[in-house]
C-alpha cells in the first residue's frame, strides 16, 4: 500500500511541476517543460538468447532506452536550485529477428538539481519504476515484477549528463533482481536560459 501511495504522490508532484511550467510568466519563477532520453546499461542478467551462429546475448535488468517528458521549476528566478519531475517509458530488447524478448517499465522521477553559471550541474532524487515486465514472447513465461522505488544521481554539463539509478525488482516468481544502471542522459529544457 505504501508503494502505491508513493507512486501517486510522485505523479501529483510531476503534474504540479508541469502545471507550474505552463503557468509561469515573465518576472515570476522560472519554469518550463523538458524532454529526456536515457541510454542505460547494467543490472543482473534476466535472460540469455542463443543465436544460430552459436553466439548469445544477455539481457540485463537495468539496460535500455528511456524516454521521458516532464517539467522543471526554479522557486526564484535567479536560483541555482531547480526541481524536475518527469514521466517516461524504458524498454530493451534483444537482437533476435524472430523474437521480441525484452524488458519494459514506466518511469516516474522527481529530482533536485544544483546548476553553476558555467553549465555544470549535479542532481539526485527519487525514481519509481512501475509495472516492470520481462516479456518472454512465448519462449518462456512473462515475469511481472512489483513496482519498485529507488534513487537516481547525476552529474553533467548543460544538456548531457552521466547518471546512476539504484533500484531492485521483486517478484513472487523470481528472485530479487538488481535493476540498477549507469547511463548517459540527454535533457532538453524548453524555456531554460542555460
Amino acid at each position: 500500500m505504501y508503494q502505491k501511495n508513493m507512486g501517486a504522490r510522485l505523479a501529483v508532484v510531476a503534474l504540479g511541476l508541469a502545471s507550474a511550467a505552463q503557468a509561469a510568466g515573465p518576472g515570476g519563477a522560472r519554469a518550463g517543460f523538458l524532454f529526456q532520453g536515457d541510454l542505460d546499461y547494467g543490472g543482473d542478467d534476466v535472460a540469455t538468447v542463443y543465436f544460430e551462429d552459436d553466439s548469445s546475448q544477455d539481457l540485463k535488468a537495468g539496460q535500455g532506452l528511456g524516454i521521458s517528458l516532464g517539467g522543471w521549476f526554479r522557486p526564484i528566478e535567479d536560483s541555482s536550485f531547480e526541481i524536475q519531475g518527469s514521466l517516461g517509458y524504458k524498454f530493451s530488447t534483444t537482437a533476435a529477428d524472430n523474437a521480441d524478448i525484452g524488458m519494459s517499465r514506466t518511469l516516474l522521477q522527481i529530482e533536485g538539481l544544483y546548476r553553476w553559471p558555467n553549465g555544470m550541474f549535479v542532481g539526485g532524487g527519487l525514481m519509481r519504476h512501475m509495472s516492470p515486465k520481462l516479456d518472454g514472447d512465448g519462449f518462456f513465461p512473462d515475469i511481472d515484477f512489483d513496482d519498485a522505488n529507488g534513487f537516481n544521481a547525476e552529474v553533467g554539463w548543460r544538456w548531457v549528463s552521466l547518471h546512476y539509478t539504484h533500484i531492485t525488482y521483486k517478484s513472487d516468481l523470481f528472485e530479487d533482481v538488481d535493476g540498477s544502471a549507469f547511463g548517459i542522459r540527454f535533457t532538453w529544457r524548453l524555456g531554460a536560459a542555460n
